[in-house]
Protein backbone atom coordinates (compact mmCIF):
# COMPACT_ATOMS: atom_id res chain seq x y z
CA UNK A 1 0.00 0.00 0.00
CA UNK A 2 1.38 3.41 -0.98
CA UNK A 3 0.60 6.75 0.64
CA UNK A 4 -1.01 8.51 -2.34
CA UNK A 5 -2.78 7.28 -5.47
CA UNK A 6 -2.67 9.94 -8.20
CA UNK A 7 -5.40 9.46 -10.80
CA UNK A 8 -5.03 10.88 -14.32
CA UNK A 9 -7.79 10.38 -16.91
CA UNK A 10 -6.38 10.41 -20.45
CA UNK A 11 -8.39 11.13 -23.60
CA UNK A 12 -6.51 12.01 -26.77
CA UNK A 13 -3.66 13.27 -24.61
CA UNK A 14 -0.67 12.18 -26.69
CA UNK A 15 0.80 15.69 -26.68
CA UNK A 16 0.57 16.16 -22.89
CA UNK A 17 0.51 12.81 -21.08
CA UNK A 18 4.30 12.43 -20.87
CA UNK A 19 4.83 15.91 -19.40
CA UNK A 20 2.01 15.32 -16.92
CA UNK A 21 3.32 11.90 -15.86
CA UNK A 22 6.91 13.10 -15.53
CA UNK A 23 5.85 15.99 -13.29
CA UNK A 24 4.16 13.46 -10.99
CA UNK A 25 6.88 10.79 -10.98
CA UNK A 26 9.75 13.30 -10.61
CA UNK A 27 8.35 14.92 -7.46
CA UNK A 28 10.44 14.69 -4.32
CA UNK A 29 7.66 12.65 -2.66
CA UNK A 30 8.15 9.12 -3.97
CA UNK A 31 5.62 6.98 -2.09
CA UNK A 32 2.93 7.20 -4.76
CA UNK A 33 1.23 5.20 -7.44
CA UNK A 34 0.33 6.89 -10.71
CA UNK A 35 -2.87 5.55 -12.25
CA UNK A 36 -3.16 6.50 -15.93
CA UNK A 37 -6.51 5.55 -17.45
CA UNK A 38 -7.08 5.74 -21.19
CA UNK A 39 -10.71 6.66 -21.89
CA UNK A 40 -10.89 5.23 -25.40
CA UNK A 41 -8.42 7.67 -26.97
CA UNK A 42 -8.27 7.83 -30.76
CA UNK A 43 -4.66 9.02 -30.89
CA UNK A 44 -1.36 7.51 -29.70
CA UNK A 45 -2.03 8.04 -25.97
CA UNK A 46 -2.22 4.34 -25.07
CA UNK A 47 1.15 3.53 -26.64
CA UNK A 48 2.80 6.44 -24.83
CA UNK A 49 1.21 5.31 -21.55
CA UNK A 50 2.64 1.82 -22.04
CA UNK A 51 6.12 3.27 -22.50
CA UNK A 52 5.73 5.37 -19.35
CA UNK A 53 4.68 2.29 -17.36
CA UNK A 54 7.71 0.30 -18.56
CA UNK A 55 10.06 2.89 -17.07
CA UNK A 56 8.57 3.14 -13.56
CA UNK A 57 7.02 0.36 -11.48
CA UNK A 58 4.84 2.91 -9.65
CA UNK A 59 2.75 3.40 -12.79
CA UNK A 60 -0.52 1.55 -13.39
CA UNK A 61 -2.22 1.83 -16.75
CA UNK A 62 -5.73 0.85 -17.76
CA UNK A 63 -7.63 1.02 -21.04
CA UNK A 64 -11.40 1.37 -21.21
CA UNK A 65 -14.10 2.22 -23.70
CA UNK A 66 -14.88 5.92 -23.94
CA UNK A 67 -17.28 6.89 -21.16
CA UNK A 68 -16.27 10.38 -20.12
CA UNK A 69 -14.07 11.84 -17.42
CA UNK A 70 -16.36 10.84 -14.53
CA UNK A 71 -16.40 7.15 -15.41
CA UNK A 72 -12.62 7.31 -15.90
CA UNK A 73 -12.05 8.87 -12.49
CA UNK A 74 -14.37 6.32 -10.91
CA UNK A 75 -12.28 3.52 -12.42
CA UNK A 76 -9.22 5.21 -10.95
CA UNK A 77 -10.81 5.27 -7.50
CA UNK A 78 -11.62 1.59 -7.89
CA UNK A 79 -8.02 0.75 -8.79
CA UNK A 80 -6.44 3.01 -6.16
CA UNK A 81 -4.58 1.36 -3.29
CA UNK A 82 -3.22 4.49 -1.61
CA UNK A 83 -4.20 5.93 1.74
CA UNK A 84 -5.01 9.24 0.02
CA UNK A 85 -6.21 10.20 -3.45
CA UNK A 86 -5.06 13.09 -5.61
CA UNK A 87 -6.52 13.94 -9.03
CA UNK A 88 -4.64 15.45 -11.98
CA UNK A 89 -5.90 16.34 -15.48
CA UNK A 90 -3.69 15.27 -18.37
CA UNK A 91 -3.35 18.82 -19.77
CA UNK A 92 -1.88 20.04 -16.49
CA UNK A 93 1.14 19.22 -14.33
CA UNK A 94 2.46 19.36 -10.76
CA UNK A 95 5.17 21.39 -9.02
CA UNK A 96 8.14 19.60 -7.50
CA UNK A 97 6.69 19.45 -3.99
CA UNK A 98 2.94 19.22 -4.64
CA UNK A 99 2.12 15.83 -3.11
CA UNK A 100 4.61 16.28 -0.28
CA UNK A 101 2.97 19.52 0.83
CA UNK A 102 -0.51 17.99 0.66
CA UNK A 103 0.48 14.89 2.65
CA UNK A 104 2.23 16.90 5.36
CA UNK A 105 -0.96 18.90 5.86
CA UNK A 106 -3.14 15.78 6.14
CA UNK A 107 -2.97 14.98 9.86
CA UNK A 108 -5.27 12.52 11.66
CA UNK A 109 -7.82 15.21 12.51
CA UNK A 110 -8.03 16.59 8.95
CA UNK A 111 -10.61 15.26 6.50
CA UNK A 112 -9.44 17.06 3.35
CA UNK A 113 -6.65 19.38 2.25
CA UNK A 114 -7.36 22.24 -0.17
CA UNK A 115 -4.53 24.30 -1.66
CA UNK A 116 -3.79 27.23 -3.93
CA UNK A 117 -2.85 26.63 -7.57
CA UNK A 118 -0.96 28.20 -10.45
CA UNK A 119 -3.10 29.49 -13.31
CA UNK A 120 -1.14 29.37 -16.58
CA UNK A 121 -2.12 31.38 -19.65
CA UNK A 122 0.46 31.17 -22.41
CA UNK A 123 3.82 32.08 -20.88
CA UNK A 124 2.31 33.80 -17.85
CA UNK A 125 1.49 32.27 -14.49
CA UNK A 126 -0.29 33.62 -11.41
CA UNK A 127 -1.22 32.19 -8.01
CA UNK A 128 -4.92 31.58 -7.29
CA UNK A 129 -6.59 30.84 -3.96
CA UNK A 130 -9.75 31.92 -2.17
CA UNK A 131 -9.09 31.43 1.55
CA UNK A 132 -6.54 33.79 3.07
CA UNK A 133 -5.04 31.92 6.03
CA UNK A 134 -3.08 28.68 6.27
CA UNK A 135 -4.28 26.09 8.81
CA UNK A 136 -7.18 23.94 9.97
CA UNK A 137 -10.74 25.26 9.78
CA UNK A 138 -14.06 23.61 10.66
CA UNK A 139 -16.46 22.43 7.99
CA UNK A 140 -18.81 25.26 9.01
CA UNK A 141 -16.05 27.84 8.46
CA UNK A 142 -15.26 26.23 5.12
CA UNK A 143 -18.92 26.43 4.12
CA UNK A 144 -18.96 30.14 5.03
CA UNK A 145 -15.86 30.76 2.90
CA UNK A 146 -17.38 28.91 -0.04
CA UNK A 147 -20.45 31.16 0.02
CA UNK A 148 -18.25 34.18 -0.75
CA UNK A 149 -17.28 32.86 -4.21
CA UNK A 150 -19.47 29.78 -4.73
CA UNK A 151 -18.50 29.07 -8.35
CA UNK A 152 -14.76 29.51 -7.88
CA UNK A 153 -12.66 26.69 -9.36
CA UNK A 154 -10.81 26.64 -6.04
CA UNK A 155 -13.80 24.97 -4.37
CA UNK A 156 -15.30 23.07 -7.28
CA UNK A 157 -12.43 21.20 -8.91
CA UNK A 158 -10.79 18.01 -7.65
CA UNK A 159 -7.18 18.72 -8.55
CA UNK A 160 -6.20 21.15 -5.77
CA UNK A 161 -7.29 18.80 -3.00
CA UNK A 162 -6.18 15.65 -1.18
CA UNK A 163 -8.88 13.15 -0.22
CA UNK A 164 -8.91 10.25 2.26
CA UNK A 165 -9.50 6.93 0.54
CA UNK A 166 -11.15 5.42 3.65
CA UNK A 167 -13.88 8.09 3.61
CA UNK A 168 -14.49 7.57 -0.11
CA UNK A 169 -14.79 3.82 0.43
CA UNK A 170 -16.84 3.99 3.62
CA UNK A 171 -19.54 6.16 2.04
CA UNK A 172 -19.24 4.71 -1.47
CA UNK A 173 -18.52 8.11 -2.99
CA UNK A 174 -18.13 8.39 -6.75
CA UNK A 175 -18.59 10.88 -9.55
CA UNK A 176 -22.01 11.09 -11.18
CA UNK A 177 -21.58 9.69 -14.69
CA UNK A 178 -25.03 10.85 -15.80
CA UNK A 179 -24.10 14.55 -15.96
CA UNK A 180 -21.36 16.36 -17.84
CA UNK A 181 -21.20 19.56 -15.84
CA UNK A 182 -20.16 20.16 -12.20
CA UNK A 183 -19.80 16.46 -11.48
CA UNK A 184 -16.62 17.30 -9.55
CA UNK A 185 -18.55 19.94 -7.55
CA UNK A 186 -21.11 17.32 -6.55
CA UNK A 187 -18.38 14.87 -5.53
CA UNK A 188 -16.74 17.54 -3.37
CA UNK A 189 -20.04 18.40 -1.67
CA UNK A 190 -20.81 14.74 -0.99
CA UNK A 191 -17.33 14.23 0.46
CA UNK A 192 -17.51 17.33 2.67
CA UNK A 193 -20.67 16.01 4.34
CA UNK A 194 -18.59 13.27 6.02
CA UNK A 195 -15.70 15.29 7.48
CA UNK A 196 -15.29 17.75 10.34
CA UNK A 197 -12.22 19.79 9.38
CA UNK A 198 -10.36 21.04 6.32
CA UNK A 199 -6.70 22.06 6.12
CA UNK A 200 -6.18 25.20 4.04
CA UNK A 201 -2.72 25.06 2.48
CA UNK A 202 -1.46 28.43 1.24
CA UNK A 203 0.98 26.87 -1.19
CA UNK A 204 0.27 26.32 -4.93
CA UNK A 205 0.22 22.58 -5.65
CA UNK A 206 -0.94 22.50 -9.27
CA UNK A 207 -0.35 24.07 -12.67
CA UNK A 208 -3.76 24.58 -14.28
CA UNK A 209 -3.40 25.29 -17.99
CA UNK A 210 -6.21 27.55 -19.14
CA UNK A 211 -7.06 26.76 -22.76
CA UNK A 212 -9.23 28.62 -25.25
CA UNK A 213 -12.77 27.29 -25.30
CA UNK A 214 -12.65 26.02 -21.73
CA UNK A 215 -15.76 25.86 -19.55
CA UNK A 216 -14.69 29.08 -17.85
CA UNK A 217 -14.99 30.95 -21.14
CA UNK A 218 -18.11 29.11 -22.26
CA UNK A 219 -19.92 29.96 -19.04
CA UNK A 220 -19.55 33.71 -19.42
CA UNK A 221 -23.18 33.66 -20.61
CA UNK A 222 -25.24 33.87 -17.39
CA UNK A 223 -28.33 32.35 -19.04
CA UNK A 224 -26.30 29.32 -20.10
CA UNK A 225 -24.75 29.10 -16.63
CA UNK A 226 -28.11 29.07 -14.86
CA UNK A 227 -29.48 26.40 -17.19
CA UNK A 228 -26.57 24.10 -16.44
CA UNK A 229 -26.50 24.80 -12.72
CA UNK A 230 -30.14 23.94 -12.11
CA UNK A 231 -29.03 20.30 -12.30
CA UNK A 232 -26.64 20.89 -9.41
CA UNK A 233 -28.38 23.34 -7.09
CA UNK A 234 -30.27 20.59 -5.23
CA UNK A 235 -26.98 19.02 -4.15
CA UNK A 236 -25.61 22.42 -3.19
CA UNK A 237 -28.68 23.35 -1.14
CA UNK A 238 -28.81 19.95 0.57
CA UNK A 239 -25.18 20.30 1.60
CA UNK A 240 -25.86 23.57 3.42
CA UNK A 241 -28.98 22.12 5.05
CA UNK A 242 -26.78 19.42 6.59
CA UNK A 243 -24.01 21.82 7.62
CA UNK A 244 -26.13 24.67 9.02
CA UNK A 245 -28.91 24.73 11.57
CA UNK A 246 -32.40 25.45 10.10
CA UNK A 247 -32.18 29.04 11.39
CA UNK A 248 -28.73 29.59 9.88
CA UNK A 249 -29.81 28.05 6.59
CA UNK A 250 -32.82 30.35 6.30
CA UNK A 251 -30.69 33.40 7.06
CA UNK A 252 -28.24 32.48 4.31
CA UNK A 253 -30.64 31.02 1.75
CA UNK A 254 -30.24 33.93 -0.67
CA UNK A 255 -26.46 33.57 -0.54
CA UNK A 256 -26.73 29.83 -1.09
CA UNK A 257 -28.94 30.26 -4.15
CA UNK A 258 -26.61 32.92 -5.56
CA UNK A 259 -24.66 29.91 -6.84
CA UNK A 260 -27.19 29.76 -9.69
CA UNK A 261 -26.01 33.04 -11.22
CA UNK A 262 -22.38 32.97 -10.12
CA UNK A 263 -20.12 32.72 -13.16
CA UNK A 264 -17.59 29.90 -13.07
CA UNK A 265 -14.14 31.35 -12.66
CA UNK A 266 -10.60 30.23 -12.03
CA UNK A 267 -9.77 33.63 -10.56
CA UNK A 268 -9.00 37.05 -11.98
CA UNK A 269 -5.32 37.75 -12.58
CA UNK A 270 -4.13 41.32 -12.59
CA UNK A 271 -1.33 41.78 -15.14
CA UNK A 272 1.15 43.13 -12.59
CA UNK A 273 0.61 40.06 -10.37
CA UNK A 274 1.47 37.60 -13.14
CA UNK A 275 4.92 36.08 -13.64
CA UNK A 276 6.68 34.39 -16.49
CA UNK A 277 6.72 30.60 -16.28
CA UNK A 278 9.71 29.62 -14.13
CA UNK A 279 9.79 32.77 -12.01
CA UNK A 280 7.16 31.36 -9.64
CA UNK A 281 9.62 28.68 -8.47
CA UNK A 282 12.30 31.12 -7.37
CA UNK A 283 13.98 31.96 -10.65
CA UNK A 284 13.79 30.88 -14.24
CA UNK A 285 15.52 27.63 -15.14
CA UNK A 286 17.96 27.59 -18.02
CA UNK A 287 19.43 24.62 -19.83
CA UNK A 288 22.84 23.96 -18.30
CA UNK A 289 23.96 21.15 -20.61
CA UNK A 290 26.77 23.29 -22.01
CA UNK A 291 28.11 23.70 -18.45
CA UNK A 292 27.71 20.07 -17.41
CA UNK A 293 30.18 18.82 -14.78
CA UNK A 294 31.55 22.29 -14.11
CA UNK A 295 31.80 24.30 -10.89
CA UNK A 296 29.26 26.80 -12.17
CA UNK A 297 26.75 24.08 -13.11
CA UNK A 298 26.95 22.37 -9.72
CA UNK A 299 26.52 25.61 -7.78
CA UNK A 300 23.70 26.70 -10.08
CA UNK A 301 21.71 23.48 -9.62
CA UNK A 302 22.13 23.50 -5.84
CA UNK A 303 20.94 27.09 -5.62
CA UNK A 304 17.99 26.38 -7.91
CA UNK A 305 16.89 23.48 -5.69
CA UNK A 306 17.23 25.44 -2.45
CA UNK A 307 15.38 28.40 -3.99
CA UNK A 308 12.55 26.06 -4.99
CA UNK A 309 12.06 24.82 -1.42
CA UNK A 310 12.40 28.30 0.10
CA UNK A 311 9.96 29.75 -2.41
CA UNK A 312 7.27 27.38 -1.13
CA UNK A 313 7.71 28.91 2.33
CA UNK A 314 7.71 32.43 0.91
CA UNK A 315 4.29 31.79 -0.62
CA UNK A 316 3.00 30.24 2.59
CA UNK A 317 4.05 33.22 4.74
CA UNK A 318 3.41 35.93 2.10
CA UNK A 319 7.07 36.93 1.90
CA UNK A 320 9.09 37.71 -1.17
CA UNK A 321 11.97 35.49 -2.24
CA UNK A 322 14.66 37.84 -0.91
CA UNK A 323 13.09 37.97 2.55
CA UNK A 324 12.86 34.20 2.91
CA UNK A 325 16.51 33.77 1.82
CA UNK A 326 17.65 36.30 4.42
CA UNK A 327 15.63 34.67 7.19
CA UNK A 328 16.96 31.24 6.27
CA UNK A 329 20.53 32.49 6.33
CA UNK A 330 20.07 34.07 9.77
CA UNK A 331 18.47 30.87 11.04
CA UNK A 332 21.41 28.80 9.77
CA UNK A 333 23.93 31.27 11.20
CA UNK A 334 22.40 31.14 14.68
CA UNK A 335 24.31 34.31 15.61
CA UNK A 336 24.18 38.06 14.97
CA UNK A 337 25.09 38.98 11.40
CA UNK A 338 25.62 42.30 9.66
CA UNK A 339 23.85 43.38 6.50
CA UNK A 340 27.20 43.12 4.72
CA UNK A 341 27.60 39.48 5.78
CA UNK A 342 24.03 38.68 4.79
CA UNK A 343 24.51 40.27 1.36
CA UNK A 344 27.76 38.35 0.82
CA UNK A 345 26.36 34.93 1.71
CA UNK A 346 22.95 35.31 0.04
CA UNK A 347 24.27 36.98 -3.10
CA UNK A 348 21.69 39.76 -2.76
CA UNK A 349 22.49 43.45 -3.31
CA UNK A 350 23.24 45.32 -0.07
CA UNK A 351 20.42 47.81 -0.70
CA UNK A 352 17.95 44.93 -1.10
CA UNK A 353 19.17 43.32 2.12
CA UNK A 354 18.94 46.59 4.04
CA UNK A 355 15.34 47.30 2.98
CA UNK A 356 14.29 43.69 3.65
CA UNK A 357 15.84 43.78 7.12
CA UNK A 358 13.84 46.91 7.99
CA UNK A 359 10.58 45.27 6.86
CA UNK A 360 11.22 41.99 8.71
CA UNK A 361 12.34 43.80 11.84
CA UNK A 362 8.93 45.50 11.90
CA UNK A 363 7.25 42.10 11.50
CA UNK A 364 9.37 40.82 14.43
CA UNK A 365 10.86 38.04 12.29
CA UNK A 366 14.31 39.22 13.34
CA UNK A 367 15.79 41.60 15.88
CA UNK A 368 18.43 44.30 15.62
CA UNK A 369 20.72 43.63 18.59
CA UNK A 370 23.28 46.38 17.95
CA UNK A 371 24.32 48.68 15.15
CA UNK A 372 23.86 46.73 11.89
CA UNK A 373 23.70 43.34 13.67
CA UNK A 374 20.60 41.14 13.30
CA UNK A 375 19.47 37.81 14.79
CA UNK A 376 16.71 35.43 13.80
CA UNK A 377 13.66 35.53 16.13
CA UNK A 378 10.83 34.03 14.02
CA UNK A 379 10.31 30.79 15.91
CA UNK A 380 7.27 29.96 13.76
CA UNK A 381 9.71 29.28 10.90
CA UNK A 382 11.87 26.88 12.91
CA UNK A 383 10.18 23.64 11.90
CA UNK A 384 9.74 24.75 8.30
CA UNK A 385 13.42 25.63 7.94
CA UNK A 386 14.44 22.31 9.45
CA UNK A 387 12.20 20.61 6.89
CA UNK A 388 13.68 22.62 4.00
CA UNK A 389 17.18 21.56 5.05
CA UNK A 390 16.11 17.93 5.35
CA UNK A 391 14.34 18.01 1.97
CA UNK A 392 17.36 19.56 0.29
CA UNK A 393 19.78 16.91 1.53
CA UNK A 394 17.33 14.05 0.93
CA UNK A 395 17.05 15.13 -2.70
CA UNK A 396 20.80 15.55 -3.09
CA UNK A 397 21.62 12.21 -1.45
CA UNK A 398 18.87 10.15 -3.03
CA UNK A 399 20.22 6.75 -4.11
CA UNK A 400 23.48 7.15 -2.15
CA UNK A 401 24.47 4.72 0.58
CA UNK A 402 25.39 5.95 4.07
CA UNK A 403 29.01 5.08 3.30
CA UNK A 404 28.92 7.13 0.09
CA UNK A 405 27.37 10.09 1.92
CA UNK A 406 30.02 9.97 4.65
CA UNK A 407 32.75 9.74 2.03
CA UNK A 408 31.31 12.71 0.14
CA UNK A 409 31.03 14.80 3.32
CA UNK A 410 34.62 14.00 4.22
CA UNK A 411 35.87 15.00 0.77
CA UNK A 412 33.70 18.13 0.80
CA UNK A 413 35.19 19.19 4.14
CA UNK A 414 38.72 18.66 2.80
CA UNK A 415 37.92 20.71 -0.31
CA UNK A 416 36.47 23.51 1.83
CA UNK A 417 39.56 23.40 4.03
CA UNK A 418 41.81 23.81 0.97
CA UNK A 419 39.78 26.77 -0.25
CA UNK A 420 39.82 28.41 3.19
CA UNK A 421 43.61 28.11 3.38
CA UNK A 422 44.02 30.04 0.16
CA UNK A 423 41.41 32.65 0.96
CA UNK A 424 42.85 33.28 4.43
CA UNK A 425 46.33 33.58 2.95
CA UNK A 426 45.44 36.20 0.37
CA UNK A 427 43.29 38.37 2.62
Amino acid sequence: MCTVSIIVPVYNGEAKVERCANSILNQDFKDIELILIDDGSKDNSWNIMQEIAKKDERVKIYHKENGGVSSTRNKGIELAEGKYIQFVDVDDYLPLDSTKQLVRSMTDDVGMVIADFYRVVGENVSVQGSIDNDGIISIEQYADEMLKTPADFYYGVLWNKLFRKDIIDQYDLHLDESISYCEDVIFNLAYLEHIQNVYVLKVPVYYYIKTKGSLVEQNADIEHTVKMKTTVITYYSDFYKKIYSPEEYNRKKLLIYSYLVAISTDGISLPFLSMKIGEESGQRFFDNNNLENTIISSNYLSEMLLNRYLNTLAQKYLLDQNEIRILYFLWLSNKPCSSEEIAAFTGLPTLTVTSSLIIMNRKKYLQKVEKDQYVFTAQQFEQDFQQVTSDFYNTCYEGLSLEEIEQYESLRNRIDSNINKILNTVR
